[in-house]
């Protein structure tokens, strides 16, 4: 059903996020303005589910009915055995950032590895082709951008994580889906890591708070010669982006990722071609 104006009626369809935390989101500035760019009736909302609950809120997608959600820290790797059908694509990552439901059926699907390998391409025209590449991070989000690097034709992937179990996890797995070389990075390995590295990606949830100082890298390794994506974003740049750049790194947020992961998103649940353009326009104006 098309909805005329911005009426919200007793047909008006849910979709959502799930994450914890949310209230630092663009999802529901972006895809609300897609839905009335089109004329949908739906409308988006953030949901703080704090992990704990994570089983109750994907039961609730069957309970009321909902399209579908997407699903960001910590939850991506988390809601695998919750649902009951998972992608190839995700499978093979091991995460989820996006559920459909599909006349109670919840069918988990993976939109960031297309949204990261977008987003590097309006930095760097052949994307990750021939890169050194710096990975920090393990999580949901880190194994999205691996895939995406080893899709893109990296040489080589480093992955380095405050746990290092987890790193070694995700390269044992990227060995498995081919492509580049991918090892693990060490503490006191890093800063030679980030040097010999054409490209470094935050794929951690550190910056949310707005402190560079957090940053597992200290920013002093940071050079000209850098491309630097840090997954985490705002509506102004974050602090690694603008400690990056005012050494001279090419550097973006992730709000690109962000947008072209839930443009594809967007298709999923309504199977419509995502009005690209009004997404855009709703970050950078600064629509509601």
């Amino acid at each position: 059903m098309r909805l005329e104006g911005n009426d919200i009626t007793s047909y008006t369809g849910l979709l959502g996020l799930f994450g914890h935390p949310v209230r630092h989101s663009l999802s529901p500035r972006i895809h609300n303005a897609a839905l009335r760019a089109q004329g949908l009736d739906f409308v988006y909302l953030a949901f703080d589910v704090e992990p704990q609950h994570l089983s109750l809120a994907v039961g609730a997608l069957r309970a009321l009915r909902m399209r579908g959600v997407n699903l960001t820290v910590p939850h991506k790797q988390a809601v695998l055995p919750l649902l009951d059908e998972v992608d190839p694509l995700a499978a093979r990552v091991g995460a989820v950032n996006t559920i459909v439901n599909d006349g109670g059926r919840l069918i988990g699907h993976n939109t960031d590895v297309s949204g990261f390998a977008a987003a590097l391409r309006t930095v760097r025209h052949s994307g990750a082709a021939d890169l050194h590449c710096l990975v920090l991070g393990a999580g949901g989000a880190a194994r999205a951008v691996v895939a995406a690097l080893l899709e893109g034709g990296a040489a080589v992937v480093r992955v380095h994580n405050r746990t290092p179990e987890r790193a070694s996890e995700l390269c044992t797995a990227a060995r498995i889906w081919g492509g580049a070389e991918c090892g693990v990075i060490a503490d006191g390995d890093l800063r030679a890591a980030a040097a010999s590295a054409h490209l470094i990606v935050n794929a951690t949830s550190i910056g949310l708070g707005g402190r560079v100082k957090d940053f597992p890298l200290p920013v002093d390794t940071v050079h000209s010669g850098h491309v630097v994506v840090d997954l985490v974003y705002g509506v102004e740049p974050t602090a690694l982006v603008q400690a990056a750049r005012d050494r001279g790194a090419t550097a973006i947020d992730g709000r690109e990722m962000l947008l072209m992961q839930a443009a594809r998103a967007y298709e999923l649940w309504t199977g419509c071609e995502a009005p690209v353009n009004a997404m855009r326009d709703s970050i950078e104006c600064g629509e509601r």
